[in-house]
């Protein structure tokens, strides 16, 4: 048995050594003398081995690209502190899978086998896209599809091409469990949605959003952040959807998201959960918001508490008629009604009203 277990562990130490050594770093321009090196960064994914990591120089690179195995894309700064821009290229974007990106990060083909692609410190910019919303196909600027993965530094800009604009579009595996992070980023000029995370509801997807802007002053955009039958956590990001409809919109009915810590501003709702159970919305700041905070009639047993929520123009927390939720230790700034709909579970206590014109409304 000694025997049999010693070969056992030397044949996974020559695996991993193997896999190990067929790692590449691989450069895309002229900056990293001694690496091999492409003119486009489409020539050295399609180049590089698995978890390999391609290096991008400086510059602009007008072109679609599709990703198909475990990477690294890194952005490397130019002296005067930019990052390499990837743009639309001169033929236009390419739909397939339900949506048309400018960075397609592909697992479909064997997501039980795809270990997670990193991007970090790129921009991709969706001007000039002239894409066809009448297709039914969303416009993204990066879409994760049945792909783990993280994005860190990364800023996508100006998907705004009629109200199909998705800035980052996460979409879960079918029968796999994935995830995908977000940080450190900017999301910025979308006329749909910033970050989308969607996946079919039979396998756990998480969507970690920490610590980035999402910002849009579209009249169509639909939500800032949404999660669609995903987990995860949304915390420290600063959402800004001037005449857009949600700021963090959270419909994940089988989990549930931890929102903490967000800056949320100019949404007719600031946090919707409205086909949930068991939110936890805690030490969020929300102002200029139609309703801070509200919860749909599907929606229950989640926790809203310790929440600064300034000038809202219907209600500052919405309960919705949800059963056994709580709404504690709020604080409110102005607003026509401090907590409505009150249902006769739910847990409304602690909290402080000023210029509230009526603190609590009962469930009809």
């Amino acid at each position: 048995m000694k025997t049999a277990s010693v070969l056992l562990l030397l044949s996974v130490g020559i695996v991993a050594a193997v896999q190990s050594s067929s790692a590449q770093n691989l450069a895309v321009g002229d900056c990293r003398p001694g690496l091999a090196s492409y003119s486009t960064i489409s020539a050295a994914v399609a180049a590089a081995t698995p978890n390999s990591t391609v290096f991008i120089c400086p510059g602009t690179y007008p072109e679609q690209v599709t990703i198909a195995t475990p990477l690294t894309l890194a952005g490397l700064k130019s002296e005067n502190g930019t990052y390499p821009v990837i743009t639309v290229p001169s033929g236009g974007i390419s739909a397939s899978s339900g949506s048309a990106a400018q960075v397609v990060v592909d697992g479909t083909a064997s997501f039980s086998e795809f270990g997670p692609v990193v991007i970090r410190n790129l921009v991709v910019d969706g001007t000039g896209s002239g894409f066809d919303c009448s297709t039914g196909y969303l416009f993204a600027g990066v879409n994760y599809l049945s792909a783990s993965g993280h994005l860190t530094g990364v800023e996508v800009r100006n998907q705004s091409p009629g109200g199909c604009g998705v800035g980052v579009y996460l979409e879960g595996p079918p029968e796999t469990n994935g995830s995908v992070s977000v940080q450190n980023s900017n999301i910025h000029d979308f006329d749909n949605m910033g970050i989308y995370g969607s996946s079919p509801g039979f396998t756990s997807f998480l969507v970690n959003i920490n610590s980035s802007f999402i910002v849009s002053d579209s009249a169509t955009v639909q939500g800032g952040i949404r999660y669609a039958l995903t987990d995860g956590e949304a915390k420290n990001n600063n959402i800004v959807v001037v005449s857009g409809q949600v700021g963090l919109w959270l419909e994940n009915y089988f989990g549930h998201v931890n929102a903490r810590y967000n800056t949320i501003d100019g949404g007719q709702v600031g946090i919707l959960s409205s086909v949930s159970r068991g939110n936890v919305i805690i030490s969020n700041t929300l102002s200029n918001n139609g309703t801070g905070i509200q919860v749909g009639g599907f929606s229950g047993n989640d926790q809203i508490g310790w929440n600064t929520i300034s000038l809202s123009t219907t209600a500052a927390i919405d309960l919705g008629c949800a059963p056994s939720t709580v709404a504690q230790a709020n604080t409110v700034y102005g607003a026509p009604v401090g907590v409505a709909n009150v249902a006769s579970g739910d847990k409304v206590m602690e909290n402080a009203f000023y210029g509230v014109l009526t603190s609590t409304t009962a469930c009809q």
